[in-house]
């Protein structure tokens, strides 16, 4: 498909455009540039068949590439609003593995649909899914193919633990994932992926953290764990490595970090784990409403990104965040950043976006999170007509400070129309809604958690 976008703004790598163009052909930008497209481009727009009108006037409207949402977990959807006033663990014991162990096929399909429409409305066009509930191969297959259909771009991360609760074996673990990158790994022209997801460092053994890697290594794919997200759990790693190493260098120790590595949370890291970090030239995913609502801590996010360290940004799952909202993620992180350096020039706009984009794609080896000639058509339109927003005296400080979710107006995937107008192409959302309403009552009456 051919289209040509005109009279937007554009957050490009460099600068923000204030009246400019976009051409979007097949699954790639292949123009892009400020005042009006020349003809040539509006020519060749018109002699193109398309679904859509060839050229759209975009006025009002702020073009940034699709947000990477480096960290959730969809099937948590039904699972709001049992946060509050717990600590993580508590949390994990009491609500989460009751609710996940009681989940049938259809929750899972459908709680995770739900994710994934909430993540798109929130300008995420790529997902790193940490998936927890690898019951069986169709358990994994209806995540994959809902992704599949709705036409996100999702990374499947096949979370294990061959250690505690729900502990698996290491060969049924180690099955299924060479079971995965050989069936899914690629698929749908490269936007589902495949990655090894070792849920916690407490969770799981060496020897299988380093034969699941080695597996992930081989097909190109990442490692995505959480890491030092509590206090408590930097405690049971030094005490399981007889108080020499925390989580971060016990992982350096395996072989375990480099490129292909991703550190969720990162909360509680000691200076000379920030080094190993930096070093080995690992991601940090950053989940800061998480981490607030846990009362986790705050992650030395200014600290990694002055040591060269790649921070990705994160809602993490919607039961410890309640939402899916990746533009508000911006505004947090920056927030967040600010009060904790007491450093009001700490994380300008242009770095908060950044983290939800370029830094995103960069932990995936992705060539997106850019608005460039040649980049995956990965693009969401903002309506900045809106009174939270107008005037604009800054665009990117408009994006990250005044924008809201409910501001995304249009969604491209792989050149692909997923949102219109603000309203989703090809898929019955009230339906699902109303599906996913009697299914989570369901779910909670059968995990025995009371509903307020």
């Amino acid at each position: 498909m051919t289209l040509l976008l005109k009279n937007l703004m554009l957050a490009t790598p460099d600068a923000v455009i204030q009246r400019g163009y976009l051409m979007i052909d097949g699954e790639r930008i292949s123009a892009i540039g400020s005042g009006a497209p020349p003809q040539t481009l509006i020519t060749q727009s018109l002699i193109s068949t398309l679904q859509y009108p060839q050229i759209i006037d975009a006025s009002n409207k702020l073009a940034i590439p699709g947000l990477v949402n480096a960290h959730t977990h969809l099937e948590q959807t039904f699972m709001r609003g049992h946060s509050a006033n717990h600590s993580l663990l508590d949390w994990l014991r009491n609500y989460i593995w009751k609710l996940q162990g009681a989940m049938t096929l259809d929750d899972i399909r459908l709680a995770c649909m739900l994710g994934m429409v909430e993540a798109l409305r929130g300008g995420a066009t790529t997902i790193i899914h940490h998936y927890k509930l690898p019951f069986t191969q169709e358990h994994s297959n209806v995540v994959l193919q809902a992704a599949q259909t709705l036409g996100v771009r999702l990374v499947l991360a096949r979370g294990w633990a061959d250690r505690g609760t729900n502990a698996e074996s290491g060969e049924s673990i180690i099955a299924d994932l060479t079971r995965l990158f050989a069936d899914w790994h690629g698929a749908a022209d490269g936007r589902i992926m495949i990655a090894n997801g070792p849920l916690a460092p407490w969770r799981c053994t060496p020897e299988l953290l380093q034969r699941a890697t080695e597996l992930a290594r081989a097909h190109g794919a990442v490692t995505h764990c959480h890491m030092n997200e509590t206090q408590d759990e930097v405690t049971m790693t030094l005490k399981d490595t007889r108080g020499e190493m925390r989580p971060i260098e016990w992982f350096a120790s395996l072989g375990l970090l480099g490129d292909d590595f991703h550190a969720v949370h990162g909360v509680w890291l000691s200076a000379h784990e920030c080094d190993l970090l930096a070093e080995h030239h690992a991601t940090v995913t950053h989940c800061p409403a998480a981490n607030m609502i846990l009362a986790s801590g705050v992650a030395p996010v200014a600290q990694l990104l002055k040591q060269g360290v790649n921070v990705a940004l994160a809602t993490d799952g919607p039961a410890s965040n309640d939402g899916q909202d990746m533009i508000e993620m911006m505004r947090l992180a920056a927030y967040l950043a600010r009060v904790s350096s007491l450093d009001p020039q700490a994380m300008a706009p242009r770095q908060v976006l950044d983290m939800a984009t370029v830094n995103g794609a960069r932990a995936l080896k992705s060539a997106g999170g850019r608005l460039e000639v040649g980049a995956p058509a990965d693009i969401v339109l903002l309506d900045m007509n809106a009174a939270h927003i107008q005037p604009i005296g800054n665009t990117l400080s408009s994006l990250v400070y005044n924008a809201r979710g409910s501001d995304v107006d249009t969604v491209f995937v792989n050149g692909r129309i997923l949102l219109a107008d603000k309203q989703l192409v090809g898929l019955d959302e009230l339906a699902l809604l109303a599906e996913c309403r009697e299914r989570a009552a369901s779910l909670a009456q059968r995990a025995g958690i009371a509903l307020d």
